[in-house]
């Protein structure tokens, strides 16, 4: 069998390796020419060979012939930046899709919110404007702080702003205004939203013809960035017997459904208020910056393995849709935070996060010599630490001891933004 998958970035470079081990080769296709570095660096490179990597240059009809010729059977994206073109080929390859007609509500956070509310489920109140009178008019209408302001079809918390008056909303639009998306794309309209109180969580599912699984369920810890914007702290998942993952879980198969998700992976971000779950966004792609195989070892599967055997064997996954999973042992994921600017000059500090006793894993987005900014948002963190123990005591340890290193500096081995390096002296950057 045959599949096509747009944009292996993040965590969807892991996808080729899933869907061999079910027998499944791929043709790689980029969505543009000219998506941002830090996804093409996350490129798979060995995955494919040149004739099965392909570049989208805006001709469909032409694309859509190549791919025809390989007779494939599925399409997936492995990134949000593939989830409007999948949307678009999968019905001119006849292939399994969403439904057609609410493509852009799974892309539009402002669509998003509409088509749920449509649903008769709770959705933030929402307006998307490019005008800024437009935006405090309706501000003022509201007569709430603090509220919501970010891109209409982003992702993570790229340009994400707590404006708590009119003068953090002004900044907060006129950085959006000026500024692209994630997928470098130039921002000409903003998203204003009431302000979610409560506890925020995300579930990754992975669906067959409209039947939705929840592969795993987590609870966010995030923190307000120096410029209002929000900063990952931590996420830790959720036990599937706990009501919060009961209660989330009815809310979300039907928000699905009003999301038109029928095939394929998902990620959704839902707030837990005192009145209710109510839907953040979704984004119907693999869940980013995961390492599967320490997922694994907490839940015995990860959403790009289930992803991968749900589209090889979709008759299968009738046999096992809809059956709890299971928490194995405790896990923490952290995005690292850096404090300061600076050129990185050394591996060693992050070493040292290997004496930790429950340290799992470490993913890194940096090389020796690469200018790491302060973390204001999920782009400008250095990278991610697994901590995975039965003790939770020892998770939480580990994490304060972490997170102390990271402000007296021992964590990264910084020089001045703009010092020359000397790269006889520095070890050979890891991958």
């Amino acid at each position: 069998m045959h599949c096509i998958l747009v944009d292996a970035y993040s965590s969807g470079r892991f996808l080729p390796a899933a869907l061999a081990k079910h027998g499944a080769t791929c043709t790689h296709v980029q969505s543009s020419a000219t998506l941002p570095d830090f996804y093409l660096r996350t490129f798979p490179k060995d995955a494919f060979a040149p004739q099965d990597a392909l570049v989208h240059d805006g001709d469909l009809d032409a694309l859509t012939e190549k791919l025809l010729a390989r007779a494939p059977e599925f399409i997936v994206a492995g990134a949000e930046s593939g989830v409007d073109l999948v949307d678009q080929l999968a019905p001119r390859l006849g292939l399994p899709s969403h439904a057609a007609a609410t493509a852009r509500v799974r892309r539009d956070k402002y669509e998003m919110a509409a088509a749920v509310r449509a649903h008769g489920l709770r959705a933030p109140d929402t307006l998307r404007t490019g005008s800024f009178d437009t935006a405090l008019a309706w501000a003022k209408g509201h007569g709430r702080w603090p509220l919501v302001v970010k891109p209409i079809d982003s992702a993570g918390t790229d340009n994400v702003h707590f404006a708590r008056n009119t003068v953090e909303l002004c900044t907060a639009f006129d950085q959006i205004m000026h500024s692209a998306n994630l997928m470098g794309v130039q921002n000409r309209a903003a998203v204003l939203q009431e302000y979610l109180a409560g506890t925020e969580y995300f579930a990754n599912t992975v669906s067959v013809h409209g039947r939705h699984h929840v592969a795993e369920i987590w609870r966010y810890h995030k923190r307000l960035g120096p410029h209002g914007a929000a900063v990952y702290d931590y996420e830790e998942p959720v036990a599937p017997d706990d009501p919060a993952a009961r209660t989330l879980r009815s809310y979300l198969l039907p928000v699905l459904d009003a999301l038109g998700v029928r095939h394929g992976p998902a990620h959704s971000e839902i707030m837990l208020t005192d009145r209710g779950p109510v839907l953040i966004e979704s984004g119907a792609r693999i869940a980013g910056s995961i390492l599967p195989d320490v997922v694994d070892r907490c839940f015995g599967t990860d959403h790009v393995e289930l992803t991968a055997k749900a589209l090889c064997d979709p008759a299968g996954f009738e046999r096992w849709a809809g059956q709890p999973y299971q928490l194995r042992t405790g896990l923490r994921y952290i995005s690292l935070i850096a404090p300061r600017a600076g050129r990185l000059t050394s591996f060693a500090g992050f070493d040292r996060l290997r004496e930790l006793k429950s340290f799992a894993a470490l993913n890194l987005g940096v090389e020796v010599g690469d200018t790491v900014q302060p973390t204001v948002d999920s782009a400008t963190s250095p990278g991610t630490c697994y901590l995975l123990h039965d003790d939770p005591a020892q998770i939480e340890s580990d994490y304060r001891t972490l997170r102390e290193w990271e402000q007296t500096g021992e964590l990264y081995r910084l020089t001045s933004a703009d010092s020359p390096i000397d790269s006889t002296e520095l070890p050979v950057a890891r991958r």
